[in-house]
């Protein structure tokens, strides 16, 4: 949209290695010490730097059931989520009819023979097949979706978060199904502003 991005990193670090090497595997740290230190503490750097204190988000009522209550603003959050009261198909058919810029990931497939636990399809080597479908997974009829032969099983990536925490889902299933598997939250530290290190988070020796 001609709009120039501001990209902030966790401090201090570029790469994965560097992050693993000053704080640890993201799979080992506490949670909350991994939104501070990969989230909240980089967005609050970013607003600070372009001096804005306000949040606009993409969050739903009907993404979960910590949502349906969600307002359009939240005062004490300095937040902004205009498409609130917007539905799944209200999302995709905009998007369709407007020429909007997905993320690529929603072109694929994953096909396999048999249902993968949801808490294991973030493993590597997993016995499913990646098939590009050439558009996104909702333009797609189920018969393109499952393939030839039919795959008895079919996910697809209706959401995107953190790559250790988030699954592609089958078709039907709520987009939040994917995300913060294995995990007892529902939200990252953006959108409950936590505004410090939950365990306390601190350098590896």
């Amino acid at each position: 949209y001609g709009k120039k991005a501001l990209w902030k990193l966790p401090q201090d670090v570029t790469t994965r290695e560097e992050f693993e090497a000053k704080w640890g595997d993201a799979e080992e740290m506490d949670s909350a010490d991994f939104d501070f230190v990969s989230k909240v503490e980089p967005f609050q750097r970013a607003l600070a730097e372009c001096k804005k204190d306000i949040l606009v988000t993409g969050r739903r009522m009907d993404q979960a059931a910590q949502r349906i209550t969600l307002d359009v603003w939240e005062e004490g959050k300095r937040t902004f989520n205009p498409m609130a009261p917007f539905s799944w198909g209200d999302i995709i058919a905009y998007v369709d009819a407007n020429g909007v810029p997905i993320n690529s990931g929603h072109n694929f497939a994953y096909r396999c023979d048999a249902p993968i636990e949801a808490t294991k399809r973030h493993l590597p080597d997993l016995p499913w097949t990646k098939v590009d479908l050439g558009k996104p997974f909702w333009q797609a009829t189920e018969a393109e979706l499952k393939g030839s032969p039919a795959a008895a099983v079919t996910y697809v990536f209706k959401s995107f978060g953190d790559t250790h925490t988030t699954v592609p889902v089958e078709p039907h299933e709520s987009e939040r199904a994917g995300r913060f598997v294995r995990q007892a939250k529902t939200e990252c530290g953006i959108h409950t502003r936590t505004t410090s290190a939950g365990g306390g988070a601190r350098r590896r020796p």
